[in-house]
């Protein structure tokens, strides 16, 4: 693999995240709310943010010279290990969407939340790490990973809080045996 097929493999990764997300993936089914609340200030900037680091850039890297004064030696097996976390990455994503759709009951627990609370947030760790691999750069490489660690420690307390506040006990218990992003190597329960 070369250092150019990596950044493509990258940026076509994130278009096809997109498209699974956009259009392969059921609608999850969400309650009428009788008012619309105003959005996270805070949660739309780091959207945005996530969206510069994970798609923005690894663009600009492929096609602009703009961050090859970064490079770093390029190692082809550094980058088939990063083509297989994003692989994962993708797919954790998009079954932890399926499995949020096809649940009735609420917290979810099965699928990938038996395993985690928050496969989503475990598929953007992935991505990061996927992306640093990938690249080789070592400014455009670590940028997902600096925005998902502003991720993990911003929003999901808040998340995390908003859900046992929802759910209670059932939520308490539910946390007591599932990991939030990094899954036990031990007996599942």
């Amino acid at each position: 693999m070369t250092e150019d097929a990596a950044e493509l493999i990258l940026v076509l990764m994130v278009i096809a995240s997109a498209l699974l997300y956009r259009f392969a993936m059921p609608r999850l089914r969400r309650p009428s709310v009788p008012a619309r609340t105003s959005p996270d200030l805070e949660k739309v900037i780091l959207v945005g943010m996530m969206f510069c680091t994970m798609a923005v850039i690894p663009f600009l890297d492929m096609m602009v010279p703009w961050f090859e004064f970064a490079d770093i030696v390029f190692m082809d097996e550094v980058a088939w290990l990063g083509l297989l976390l994003g692989s994962a990455a993708v797919w954790l994503f998009w079954r932890a969407k399926e499995d949020l759709a096809r649940c009735s009951r609420r917290p979810v627990d099965s699928g990938v939340y038996r395993y985690l609370r928050h496969p989503a947030c475990a598929a953007m760790l992935l991505w990061s790490l996927a992306q640093l691999l990938l690249l080789q750069n070592w400014l455009a490489g670590p940028a997902a990973a600096l925005t998902f660690t502003m991720v993990y420690l911003l929003q999901l307390p808040r998340e995390e809080q908003r859900m046992l506040e929802r759910y209670g006990h059932r939520y308490l218990d539910y946390m007591a045996r599932t990991p939030a992003i990094l899954p036990r190597f031990s007996r599942y329960r």
